[in-house]
């Protein structure tokens, strides 16, 4: 039985190494880059005015050149990291893309980003715009109403 599993091993190592010299005489090995975005402005909305900052960072790799585009056209001069827009107006709203490219002028990854810069103050988390109560309060009526008017006209 020993010597039954000692040849199979044996036959077993014969064919990895025939595999491993095989793949090597078929041409250089490819390699993978792990890349990961680490750090991206997400949706970004501002007040007429304020300056504009949206950004995207990888991991892994240092793209060798950035382009930004807005609404599909490329902007001129915006080929770094991040982009700034200062004293932002409502006709910078729009979709932000970024397009970062390898030394070669491979694409390595492509990010889109929406904007909105809005003339009225921007509500912020807890401003008591609307109660939430109120809220839950004015979807329950509709819900009671539809459900009463569904109730009739199932009825007749």
């Amino acid at each position: 039985m020993n010597r039954v599993l000692g040849r199979l091993a044996a036959l077993v190592m014969a064919v990895m190494l025939l595999v491993s010299v095989c793949a090597c005489g078929e041409g250089p090995i490819s390699t993978t880059v792990v890349m990961r975005v680490s750090r991206m402005t997400q949706n970004a909305v501002v007040k007429a005015g304020e300056d504009l900052s949206i950004e995207v960072g990888i991991d892994g790799v240092e793209p060798a050149e950035y382009q930004w585009y807005f609404n599909d056209v490329p902007v001129e001069g915006a080929n770094q990291r991040v982009y700034n827009i200062v004293n932002a107006k409502p006709e910078n709203t729009g979709v932000y893309r970024m397009d970062a490219f390898n030394a070669d002028g491979k694409m390595l990854v492509s990010m889109d980003i929406a904007a909105r810069v809005v003339e009225e103050t921007v509500p912020q988390a807890g401003d008591g715009s609307m109660p939430v109560g109120v809220a839950f309060a004015a979807i329950a009526l509709c819900g009671g109403l539809l459900a009463v008017l569904l109730r009739r006209r199932a009825r007749a």
